[in-house]
């Protein structure tokens, strides 16, 4: 057997349905390029876990770096600053490349922020140590991009994942960055693009108020042509078909889900077992359907055990009301309560990205097949009660 080119969890091999987004990244970097001056506000991709944000992100930085910029990766953690964690990578990323005999300077700087936020105990004001964040980012990027762009580079690609999660202190010096380089006399060639679940647009903001000016963009199920080429074009690539009807078959099984997508595909393919010239059949995606819908099935137990009492109140009574979109007061007449009392638990689900909002008044899950667990989970919403505590 060929082994599978799925890859559920990871990067995938063909990033199928985000061309868009690719091209918005690349028209960022083109103005780095072009002006050597910075890209702008910061870049942004949001959407619920298991859509592809981490892949476009991880395609786009192997872009950038082909086409000459000097890239770094960090993610947000609520548990640890960004700062460090930024000089780190950005000092190791320079030691990687064709810069390090002339970044003796920049590595010490890159030490120095290191060591400086580990130091245990200063005895410094709130606002001092606010201003010393700033400063130690905006003094790190500055330094790598005009090293890179003085030395046959392009410029510096930043790739901020689960930018959320990043302690707001860290996301508001990013910005102030950001909002500094920004029509400097001096060009600093420096993008930073992020990605997040849906409350990153909030937590931007949240940080600083110009972060209204970030360029957010929302990642989508996907469409049945990028579906189907989820499938196909890895599948091809190694010389394994699809007939038509699996193809069909597992459009309507997936839903769009790009996660749900690949484990059908990893599925069906270890039940093919295939060799270069055969093909892939329907019989074979619907046997592989119920591995994967044991695997959706542990997925969703996981997030929903991670909601809190009055979290999972809303999302049973939206569930008993069926897949599709419902509305607020429905929901709300269901649990007895007025619809200002969704209020909380309906924005910390759609901060989770567990739940979206619809249209006027409305909501919907975001992950196909969602509902019908919650169903299995929670079969009668009647009496249930939406109350303000966890």
């Amino acid at each position: 057997m060929i082994p599978s080119p799925y890859s559920p969890g990871s990067l995938p091999l063909y990033l199928a349905g985000r061309g868009h987004e690719l091209q918005v990244v690349r028209d960022r970097l083109a103005r780095v390029d072009a002006l050597g001056r910075s890209g702008g506000p910061l870049l942004a991709f949001y959407g619920p876990r298991g859509f592809g944000k981490t892949s476009l992100l991880r395609a786009a930085q192997r872009e950038a770096l082909g086409n000459g910029y000097l890239t770094v990766w960090v993610t947000g953690r609520d548990d640890a600053p960004l700062g460090p964690d930024l000089a780190g990578a950005l000092a190791e990323e320079v030691r990687d490349s064709s810069l390090l005999a002339q970044a003796g300077t920049l590595l010490a700087s890159l030490d120095k922020v290191q060591v400086e936020f580990g130091i245990p105990g200063a005895r410094i004001s709130a606002e001092k140590a606010l201003q010393r964040r700033d400063d130690a980012i905006e003094r790190s990027l500055k330094q790598a991009a005009s090293l890179a762009r003085h030395n046959d580079h392009r410029g510096l690609a930043v790739f901020v994942d689960e930018f959320q999660d990043a302690p707001r202190a860290d996301r508001r010096s990013l910005l102030i960055s950001l909002q500094h380089f920004d029509g400097a006399p001096k060009g600093y060639p420096v993008a930073v693009v992020a990605a997040g679940l849906p409350a990153l647009p909030s937590a931007v903001t949240a940080a600083a108020t110009f972060g209204e000016r970030s360029d957010f963009h929302e990642l989508r199920l996907l469409n049945d042509v990028a579906t189907i080429e989820a499938l196909k074009l890895p599948a091809e690539q190694l010389g394994v078909h699809w007939t038509q009807d699996a193809l069909e078959h597992a459009i309507g099984a997936t839903q769009g889900y790009p996660h749900e997508i690949q484990l059908l595909g990893e599925a069906a393919w270890n039940v093919a077992r295939p060799e270069r010239g055969d093909t892939i059949t329907i019989g074979q995606v619907c046997q592989g359907q119920e591995t994967v819908e044991r695997r959706m099935d542990q997925l969703f137990q996981a997030r929903l055990a991670k909601t809190t009492r009055d979290q999972r109140r809303l999302l049973t009574a939206m569930a008993s009301l069926g897949d599709g979109p419902v509305t607020r007061g429905s929901v709300a007449a269901l649990l007895g309560v007025s619809t200002a009392a969704l209020s909380r638990p309906r924005q910390e689900l759609i901060d989770r990205g567990l739940i979206e909002p619809a249209g006027h008044g409305r909501l919907q899950f975001t992950v196909p097949g969602f509902a019908a667990f919650v169903r299995t989970q929670a079969p009668d919403a009647t009496g249930l009660s939406v109350r303000g505590g966890s």
